[in-house]
C-alpha cells in the first residue's frame, strides 16, 4: 500500500496527492476518522461464537441470521426492491447491519468529508484510495472468483446513496479457517497499475493520505466552503441541522 501525509489543509493540496497515483480516476474513496483504524468490514469485528464449519463459514452463517432477522423485523419499513445476495447486503449495510460488505465513494471530497468531519478529535484521520479489480452490476455479483476486490453500486433507496456517490465493495475472507485479515495488511489489495514512481513494472492501486490533526480543522472549513457537508450529503432536515451544528462549532456559521 502506498502512504502520503497531507502537509497542509487545502483541497489543492489534497487533490496533488489524490492524483499522483495513476488511474486515480477509477479509484473509490473511504474516509476514516481515526488513521489507526483498520480497514475491516463490519461483519468481521464481531465474535460469531458458532461451531457451523470454518471462521468463514461461521460468518457467512451469521450474516445470514443478521440480514434475515432485518427483513423479518423490518418489512414494514422496508422500499420495494427486489431481493436477491447483493441488494439485501447493500440494504442492510445502509440501515447499519454488520455485513462483509464496505462503505466507499467514487468522490474523494466526500471521503475527506467523512475523515475530517469530527475535527476535534486527537487522532489524525485518513483517506483510503483502491482500485477495484471488478466492477458489476449488483444482480451479477455471485462469486468473487479470483479477485480480491470487486465493487458494485448500490441501489438508490435513498437519496443519499446518490448525494454520497456511494460504491459498496466485497473481498474475500482469505484463509477460511483465520481471522479476518485487515485489508491494509495484505499484500494483493488493489488492481494493477503503472509505478507512479516512474521506475518501470506496476504496483497495486491502494493508497493511504494521513491528515495529520493539526490540520483536519481547515480541510473540514474549506470542504464546508464548497459545500462538502451534511446538508448535501444527508439530504433533509436531520442534514441541515447537523451541518448547522457543525459550523457553530468552528465559529464560521454565517
Amino acid at each position: 500500500m502506498i502512504e502520503h501525509t497531507l502537509q497542509t489543509g487545502s483541497l489543492a493540496a489534497f487533490f496533488a496527492l489524490v492524483e499522483q497515483l495513476p488511474a486515480f480516476q477509477g479509484h473509490l474513496f473511504r474516509g476514516q476518522a481515526d488513521a489507526a483504524w483498520q480497514l475491516v468490514p463490519n461483519l468481521y469485528r464481531l465474535n460469531p461464537n458458532l461451531a457451523v464449519g470454518s471462521v468463514a463459514k461461521n460468518f457467512d452463517y451469521l450474516e445470514a441470521q443478521l440480514i434475515d432477522r432485518f427483513f423479518q423485523e423490518g418489512l414494514p419499513y422496508l422500499p420495494a426492491l427486489e431481493r436477491n445476495y447483493s441488494n439485501d447486503r447493500a440494504l442492510a449495510q445502509h440501515f447499519g447491519v454488520p455485513t462483509r460488505l464496505l462503505d466507499w465513494s467514487e468522490d474523494p471530497l466526500v471521503a475527506a468529508f467523512f475523515a475530517v468531519e469530527r475535527w476535534d478529535t486527537p487522532t489524525d484521520a485518513a483517506v483510503f484510495m483502491i482500485l477495484p479489480e471488478a466492477r458489476y452490476r449488483r444482480e451479477d455479483v455471485v462469486s468473487l472468483g479470483p479477485h480480491q476486490v470487486i465493487a458494485f453500486r448500490p441501489p438508490a433507496i435513498d437519496r443519499r446513496i446518490p448525494a454520497q456517490r456511494s460504491v459498496f465493495t466485497y473481498h474475500p475472507h482469505d484463509p477460511d479457517d483465520q481471522p479476518f485479515v485487515s485489508l491494509d495488511k495484505r499484500q494483493n489489495i488493489g488492481g494493477k497499475i503503472g509505478n507512479p514512481a516512474g521506475k518501470g513494472g506496476s504496483v497495486r492501486g491502494f493508497a493511504k493520505i494521513i491528515i495529520p490533526q493539526a490540520i483536519k480543522r481547515a480541510l473540514f472549513v474549506r470542504l464546508s466552503g464548497v459545500g462538502v457537508d451534511r446538508r448535501n450529503l444527508f439530504p433533509g432536515l436531520d442534514g441541515v441541522g447537523a451541518d448547522t451544528a457543525a459550523r457553530a462549532r468552528t465559529g464560521l456559521w454565517m
